[in-house]
Order: C-alpha cells, then structure tokens, then sequence
C-alpha cells in the first residue's frame, strides 16, 4: 500500500495517462480485452512444469496481489483450459539442494520438469557440461521480440539472450526488461529514522535524482542515523549491518566504477578485482565500520541484517530488490539505488537475471511445445511493467523513480563474476568481512588471487 502523502501524485499520473493516446498492436500499451481463444496445435493436451528453487504457481490455488497480477491469473487459466493442458511452477527443492537435483534429473532422462529456472552462472555450468538444449534450433518463437504486446507475446531480455550465446547457439533466455529478476543490491531505509534525524522524507530521492547521491552523503547519513536514543552512552541503533556483507560491499564496488572480472570482445575473462576502483570500495566499507556506523558481530548469519532492520535496530540496510516483497505492510521504508564513489559521474548499479533452460533430453518436437506454452504462460496482460512493483512499494517514488532507473541501461552494469562458475566471491566477502574492519583490502586480494584466477582459466578453457 502506498503513502496517503503520494495519492494526489498517483490521480494526477492517472489522470495524464487517460490523456495519452491508445496504441495498437504495433507497440506501446494495449488495451485488449483478451478474450479469444488461446488454443494452439502445440499444446493440445501437453503438461509443462517448470522448476525453480524458489516459487510455486498453480492457477488453482494462486491468490493474485493486485489487479494486474489477477488478469495474469485469469489469461493462464484460459490457456490451460483453451488447450485441455497443464502448467505449473514448482519449488522442487531449497537452494541448496537445487543444482544437485537439476543436474542428477537432466542425466537420469527425468522428463518430468521440461524447464529449470537457474541463476546465470549455473546456466553457465549445465552449458558446459552439455545438458542445455539450443533452443535458438527452434522455430517457435522469436528470441530477437524486444516489444511486447498485451495478450499477444512478451519481449525477451536481450542481456540474457548476449551471455547465454555461445558459438553462434542461443541456450537460455529471460522474459521482460533486463534486471527485472529482483536480484541486484539496493540501500533500503527506515523512513521515520530519517525524519527523526532532521531529513526530509524525501531526502534521499531528491539526492538520486539530482545525481548528488555520493559516498560522502552517505557517510553523513550513516553519521547521523547512529544514535544513541536512551541517553547511556551507548550506541543502541545503528545506520546499517554488516551483513548481508555480499550485498553491501558489491553494491559499494560497481556503485565506484569497480569490477571484479573483464571481458574481452572474444568473451574471454580477466581478474578485474585487484584495481584501484575495487580496492577504495573496500576501504570505504572499513572506514564505515571503523567510524562506529555499522553493527558489528563476530559470525556471518545470513539474513540477520534484514531482521534487524525490521526490527528497527539498523536504519538502512544494502539487500536485493526481493526483499521488498517480504516487507511488513505497516513498515514505513524506502529503496534507492546504492549511492555512488569518487570514481563515477553517475549512479551505477550491478545487473543479472535469472534463465530459462530446457535440457537437452528433450526432442525438436517437445521443445517447440515447451518454447510455446512458456510465451504464452509469460504474456503479459498489460505491459505498464511498473505496475507489478506497486503491491511491493510503500512510496510512489521507489517505483517511479528508482525501480524505473534500475531497468535503465545507463545505470547497470553486468554482474560480471556471476558468469563465472565457482568463482569464489561468497568466501573471499565472508572472509574480508570477518575482519571487522581491519582486513587489508590490497593483501587479502592477493592471496585470493590464485583462487580467482584459477576459477577464470576454468571458464575460458
């Protein structure tokens, strides 16, 4: 639900979309009613499951969020039903255990599951290890759609079509607007710690949009948001947690003009993380914890930044852009993209998506079915994108602003060590972090060298 505040905003936006004109099928929003017939020769009768280590959805027992989500609900059920088919996404393991049954599943024939929804560098994995089907064989749908249209097709996300491209072959693809999986780090923050602080509610807004939003406001703010609220002496709220350390410290790299691998225009792969860029990062995430900003604690606990948050003990925290979707609705808190260093002109923010794989026991025939039943299931009904992140909002300005400029190519660069197998960047953060502080950035990287190294021959073999 969104602030009373932003009510007069949201009519007056309403008011400025029904004065635009209506476009038709050829691009922009459409307005039809969806209301033919779905059935295709393709699907007649098949069952589709895709898996995923992290959703389920079936028609049947779905409880839609917002209106936008319910026309989505009742499309798919038309399919299903259009076509005497079925279809359904299924958590079919925790993380943990996800690749592991993926991959025992694809060498044991196990047609059951016809796509697996996987992050970039495990897609990575199951190419090399000759599992994918090149499903740029199939005829059936057009890779290359970047316009989508309501109740006809969705677009394909071309940053997962160029990584997923080997030797000409295309072996995964994504839906939608690059970095629309929710994954890269923003810097979320309590709302009423601001304005207890003396800012405006909208202080940290304005700061992205006027481009002011720099490692030195940041540190000002971390400044005054730690704060002793009893009067003992002692620190009782802190500005942020260092942990999730992974999503903190990336956030602070890319946000710096830093990388952690290199491409080449041949697709080969260099060790990026030992350069000025990467190295200030670090040293400004020691600085933070050494000033007394950051809440400290001796063991890495996944996800204890986030519940500190809620709980109102930390009043920032960097964390992927799902953790929104799990906000208490009563929860006053904002998003903004990480605040930029010395070394960049302009925000910058990382950007991945997660894949769509079939495996490659599967025929032409059968990919060809799949291939269609996924684009028709992932149509969109509307192709307003924004209005899927407004359920997950309190603030009108964290969709129109900063989800809007996390989709923006001039603000994103590719999470460039996420392509790379085994590329040990948890335990190398894990470690730096368990410094509290006094771990030197310059002589940690080089003992990690070898490792980095080690994991980038491996991907260029």
């Amino acid at each position: 639900m969104l602030r009373k505040g932003t009510l007069v905003g949201l009519i007056l936006i309403v008011m400025m979309l029904i004065a635009l004109p209506v476009f038709g099928a050829g691009g922009g929003q459409s307005n039809a009613p969806g209301t033919g017939s779905l059935a295709d020769p393709l699907l007649r009768g098949r069952t589709i499951q895709v898996a995923s280590w992290w959703a389920n959805y079936d028609v049947n027992t779905y409880e839609p969020r917002s209106e936008g989500e319910a026309r989505d609900l009742e499309m798919r059920r038309r399919l299903l039903r259009d076509n005497n088919m079925t279809m359904r996404i299924l958590e079919i393991s925790d993380w943990e255990g996800y690749f592991p049954l993926v991959v025992n599943n694809i060498l044991s024939g196990n047609k059951n599951y016809h796509i697996y929804e996987v992050p970039a560098n495990l897609a990575i994995t199951l190419y090399k290890q000759g599992l994918l089907y090149a499903v740029s064989d199939s005829r059936a749908v057009n890779f290359a759609n970047r316009e989508p249209v309501a109740y006809q097709r969705p677009m394909y996300n071309g940053l997962v079509q160029d990584f997923m491209t080997f030797n000409g072959k295309q072996y995964g693809w994504q839906y939608g607007l690059p970095n629309d999986s929710w994954g890269q780090a923003m810097l979320y923050f309590n709302t009423r710690y601001l304005v207890e602080a003396g800012f405006d509610a909208n202080y940290l807004y304005d700061l992205q949009r006027n481009n002011t939003w720099t490692w030195d406001a940041f540190f000002e703010l971390c400044r005054r948001l730690t704060r002793d609220t009893t009067g003992d002496g002692i620190i009782d709220r802190y500005a942020i947690h260092m942990d999730d350390a992974r999503e903190f410290i990336k956030g602070l790299v890319y946000a710096n003009g830093g990388n952690f691998v290199a491409f080449d225009a041949q697709g080969r792969a260099t060790s990026a993380i030992n350069s000025p860029a990467v190295i200030e990062a670090l040293n400004f995430y020691n600085r933070l914890v050494n000033e007394g900003f950051v809440m400290t604690t001796a063991e890495y606990d996944w996800g204890q930044n986030w519940t500190a948050f809620e709980d109102g003990r930390i009043a920032m925290t960097f964390d992927p852009e799902w953790r929104k979707g799990q906000m208490n609705a009563n929860f006053e808190a904002g998003y903004v993209l990480p605040p930029r260093g010395p070394r960049q002109n302009q925000l910058r923010m990382d950007a991945m998506d997660n894949v769509y794989v079939i495996p490659n026991i599967f025929t032409a025939a059968e990919v060809d079915s799949i291939l269609k039943a996924a684009e028709m299931w992932f149509t969109p009904t509307d192709t307003d994108w924004l209005q899927g992140h407004f359920w997950a909002s309190r603030n009108l300005r964290d969709v129109t602003e900063t989800v809007v400029m996390s989709r923006d190519a001039r603000y994103l660069t590719l999470r460039d060590f996420a392509l790379i197998p085994n590329y040990p960047f948890d335990d190398f953060i894990e470690e730096f972090r368990n410094g509290l502080g006094s771990t030197n950035p310059a002589q940690l990287i080089e003992s990690w060298t070898p490792r980095f190294n080690a994991a980038i021959a491996d991907f260029n073999r």
